[in-house]
């Protein structure tokens, strides 16, 4: 009754549905906020048996169905009874329900945005939600019958802890309502009676008088397809009188019939082309509707729907009539699939991954799709904003809710100039004929084609100024990494001059000493090998000195990347976005498509054939056409932004420096490695002198400048060299002396420079080095 507006302190807030037999109403509790959804039966003594029978047997089975996907029954207030009494004229049970705020399903797929059919994350979340409430009923021996998307609604959590989606809405779940047409059976059970919505219905319920629980996987295969392309998949403009005798004729692998544009029915088995699924679930899905959509209902949803399954023995069939319907849709909704960006093509890619998936082999699935070869490609997390390296692996970066994942560029080019889009049959069509008049069932198709274009090419563009954006975040990035990079060579650069520093000191008292000895010709018999160490010194600090040299033009470099890299190109961007933006176009196109779904009741409705009238397009023909116009000027436009160059040329000079930098580390460490080794030479060399001249000190004479030749056979075993030298005179103590002594002072002048460089590796390991220069503008 309207006139019931008070029960107690409950408040009726208005009615969410009325169906044949039954009215549900909102109510809301004025204090607690609480809402429940009330269904009563709105006829009295005018029901049959039948129809009581049927209305009990729905609140005994929501009552009984405890499963989060089908709507939940809560006990009915006392103070409804009394107060619905004369809403409740036939006296049968009240059903009270809890309120899912979201609307229903086909609320979704009336909007606009759902031309093209609903958002991939959407149509898992219900796919998994409706198979777990179908499982759940067929389990239990219960056919819904009714499975239509006006009966499926959705319930927004409430909780405190709101669990968000990407767009930061709460997560929504999808639910079951309307039982009323559901019924126990049993495995070797059939119904006999004519219901649900036509255009869901199951073929046999048109040719036969009876069906099993099998038209249920019927309907969720019409309702799959409509969610995926925002249209059903046979003939949705003709009723079911019309279509089914065509569909009748299709083989197990035509998911979809439709008529042509020169009314030709014609036979498909893919998925419209004009989605928001991925390619791998559109294959995966295409192979599932596949058994879903099977026209006999023996066959339908089994492992095995194109073999024939008569006269085999029974265990032979029994194998070949195996419900896998459920648990094939569980394994496609189980299947990672990583979305990738292209920004340098303006196409959208999808592949299926598994925990062992690389991003080298990724790189390689993307050269077989858009041709960028390997090692010209760049990818970057979205959520990161950080160039992914060849051995990571690809499900790390993999969120069922973004869309896309992973973006990826060409070194070469950020955005190529010469991109074709994708453009709907007809849409291409209307563009070559833009004045030519559609009938209604083509200027349904024009119109949806058209609008889903327009979307799809606004969420391209969305994703190329993402994309642009994320580039530059991923510049900042790499940066900061090579200034900490820089900053680690740096360190170790300080340790390399410190060793050359002490070696050059060493060296230069050493030729000192050498030279001193040539003009008074004393020992220098002995003192041969040190010009060999000092030449290979003099070398090694020569190549020093340019390391050093380009080490600090480098660092110059690196200041002025780092510094171009902070410059934010966000107001460029946004500048551009608001120079070149669809949403002119968007308004219209929106507009358009608004008037012509308006106006379908109207065509729907007229006593002529619709198919002999004629309608003008031009307003889609017009938006179609300035989309295109504009996504080519957009294109040409970005090749001479300033922002474009600016992350091409600092994509490059970065990844020079970065070549640089670890050329450097690796030269670095070498050049180290080798000023070590010359200073053990050089030790060696001169504790050898002074053991040589120890050992023979007492037979030593004075000696020319000069090697002195010996032969092999002269040498024995074991004995000294000066054995076999005839020394002319017999070397003074005084001259002896004098050389030892020198050569002790060389030795404690080395020790004292070795001390000196301890001290300077431990202050070279406590200092802190400021860069802090880098970062400013």
């Amino acid at each position: 009754m309207d006139d019931i507006v008070f029960i107690g302190d409950w408040v009726k807030d208005r009615i969410l549905g009325s169906g044949s037999f039954g009215t549900v109403v909102l109510w809301k509790h004025k204090y607690t906020e609480e809402k429940l959804a009330i269904k009563t039966c709105k006829w009295g003594s005018e029901l049959t048996a039948k129809h009581k029978e049927r209305w009990t047997k729905e609140v005994e089975m929501l009552q009984c169905c405890n499963n989060p996907n089908i709507v939940g029954t809560k006990k009915l207030p006392p103070e409804f009874i009394l107060g619905l009494e004369r809403a409740n004229p036939s006296k049968l049970p009240i059903l009270c329900m809890e309120y899912c705020s979201g609307g229903d399903l086909r609320q979704v797929l009336n909007k606009p945005d759902a031309c093209g059919g609903l958002k991939e994350n959407q149509v898992r979340q219900i796919l998994s939600d409706i198979r777990n409430a179908m499982q759940f009923l067929h389990t239990n021996k219960i056919t819904h019958r009714d499975l239509k998307p006006e009966n499926i609604v959705l319930h927004t959590s409430d909780s405190s802890n709101k669990s968000e989606d990407i767009q930061g809405q709460r997560k929504v779940s999808y639910k079951l309502i309307d039982l009323g047409y559901a019924k126990e059976i049993d495995s070797n059970s059939i119904c006999g009676s004519f219901v649900g919505t036509l255009q869901y219905l199951a073929p046999e319920i048109f040719y036969s008088k009876t069906y099993s629980n099998s038209v249920d996987f019927w309907s969720f295969g019409l309702l799959a397809f409509e969610i995926i392309c925002g249209i059903r998949p046979f003939l949705p403009y003709l009723a079911p009188v019309q279509w089914m005798p065509h569909v009748k004729k299709k083989s197990h692998e035509h998911i979809c019939v439709f008529e042509t544009f020169y009314e030709d029915v014609e036979y498909s088995s893919e998925i419209f082309p004009e989605n928001r699924i991925s390619k791998p679930f559109k294959i995966l899905m295409e192979k599932w509707l596949q058994v879903a959509l099977e026209w006999d209902p023996k066959m339908r949803g089994r492992d095995a729907p194109s073999k024939v399954t008569f006269n085999l023995p029974s265990e032979q069939k029994e194998a070949a009539s195996k419900v896998v319907i459920f648990d094939l849709l569980e394994s496609i909704l189980a299947k990672k699939i990583i979305k990738v960006f292209s920004v340098t093509t303006l196409s959208h890619l999808a592949y299926e991954i598994n925990d062992s998936t690389t991003v080298e082999m990724l790189k390689l699935w993307i050269n077989n799709d858009i041709k960028i070869p390997v090692q010209e490609q760049i990818i970057i997390s979205v959520a990161t904003y950080i160039v992914i390296g060849n051995e990571d692996q690809v499900v790390k970066y993999w969120n069922e809710n973004n869309a896309p994942m992973l973006y990826v560029y060409g070194k070469k080019s950020i955005v190529d100039d010469n991109i074709e889009p994708i453009v709907p049959i007809a849409v291409r069509r209307c563009l070559e004929h833009p004045k030519a008049l559609y009938n209604y069932k083509n200027s349904q198709n024009l119109y949806r084609n058209g609008f889903y274009f327009v979307l799809s090419q606004m969420e391209i563009y969305d994703c190329l100024i993402n994309g642009l954006f994320a580039r530059a975040e991923s510049l900042k990035h790499e940066s900061k990494q090579l200034i900490v990079k820089h900053n680690s060579v740096d360190k170790d650069m300080g340790k390399l001059l410190a060793k050359k520093e002490i070696i050059m000191k060493t060296t230069a008292l050493g030729k000192k000493h050498i030279e001193h000895l040539k003009e008074n010709s004393i020992g220098t018999n002995f003192l041969g090998g040190f010009e060999k160490i000092f030449k290979e010194v003099d070398d090694q600090i020569d190549k020093i000195d340019k390391l050093q040299c380009a080490w600090s033009q480098l660092s110059i470099r690196l200041q002025s990347a780092a510094r171009r890299s902070n410059e934010a190109i966000s107001t460029d961007l946004n500048n551009f976005v608001t120079k070149y933006n669809f949403q002119t176009i968007f308004t219209n196109a929106l507009k358009s498509y608004n008037s012509f779904k308006k106006s379908d009741f109207y065509f729907e409705n007229k006593s002529k054939d619709i198919k002999t009238q004629f309608y003008n397009v031009s307003d889609i023909v017009r938006s179609s056409y300035d989309c295109l116009k504009l996504r080519s000027k957009i294109v040409m436009e970005m090749q001479n932004q300033t922002f474009i160059q600016k992350l091409k040329d600092l994509s490059v000079e970065l990844s020079k420096i970065s070549e640089i930098v670890i050329n450097a580390a690796e030269t670095t460490e070498k050049l180290s490695s080798c000023l070590e080794t010359l200073i053990d030479e050089l030790t060696n060399c001169m504790w050898s002198t002074i053991s040589l001249v120890i050992r023979d000190a007492d037979h030593i004479s004075e000696l020319p400048y000069s090697v002195v030749s010996f032969q092999k056979r002269d040498f024995k075993v074991g004995e000294p060299v000066s054995n076999h030298i005839t020394l002319p005179n017999k070397v003074e103590d005084v001259q002896l002396k004098s050389l030892i002594q020198e050569s002790l002072k060389i030795r404690k002048y080395q020790t004292s420079l070795c001390e000196k460089l301890n001290s300077q590796q431990m202050s070279l390991q406590k200092s802190v080095y400021d860069f802090s220069f880098l970062d400013g503008e």
